[in-house]
């Protein structure tokens, strides 16, 4: 569904807005249901769901009556939102970018800071063309196998460019697929981009 009432885009663009609305979108639930699938707290769950009612993206499809409130079971008004890029907010995907960037450098950071933070600064050659530069630990060291970060540039045809985003296309949705979103297991921030270099 094509969304372009201010309010309605407002809502949809705020930080959060698609984990709040990812029970909703696949069936109706109560307030306490879509909390317990979220893993998340019931007043927090609460406020969003509230929000997301006033602006008309989520309707009321039952209510279980009980003493004192009825249990009311909400769903999205579609199951799927787009908002159209004229009605988004200036430089909205930029301020995004900007923010996962700086989530990326902070897990990192965090995840292995002898390695981001006190790694070795090393420029290499694979040919007397093609170099690279890369942080290394010192003799010995040892970096989280779980934490990994490459930068590189490879100069690559058109069809080639395609070829390799298609082939990144089919990684990312494997392993959002695999994904076990609803689980207490570990998120990882994973950030992957392919683009031609400005001249």
């Amino acid at each position: 569904m094509q969304i372009t009432d201010p309010a309605m885009v407002r809502s949809l663009v705020r930080d959060e807005a698609a984990t709040y609305l990812a029970p909703f979108l696949h069936g109706d639930h109560s307030v306490a249901e879509a909390a317990a699938l979220l893993h998340l707290p019931l007043a927090k769950v609460h406020y969003w769901v509230r929000s997301l009612y006033d602006v008309g993206l989520l309707e009321v499809v039952a209510e279980t009556p009980r003493k004192g409130r009825a249990i009311k079971r909400y769903r999205a008004i579609a199951t799927e939102f787009v908002v159209p890029a004229e009605v988004l907010p200036s430089g909205h995907f930029e301020r995004v970018m900007r923010r996962s960037n700086d989530e990326m450098t902070e897990a990192l950071v965090a995840a292995a800071p002898e390695w981001v933070l006190a790694g070795d600064f090393r420029i290499h050659a694979s040919s007397p063309t093609r170099s690279s530069q890369d942080r290394m630990l010192r003799g010995g060291g040892h970096r989280g196998e779980v934490t990994h970060q490459s930068m590189w540039r490879v100069r690559i045809t058109e069809d080639e460019a395609r070829e390799l985003a298609q082939e990144l296309n089919a990684l990312r949705d494997r392993w959002i697929a695999r994904s076990r979103d609803e689980s207490d297991l570990t998120p990882y921030q994973l950030s992957i981009a392919l683009a031609p270099m400005p001249d």
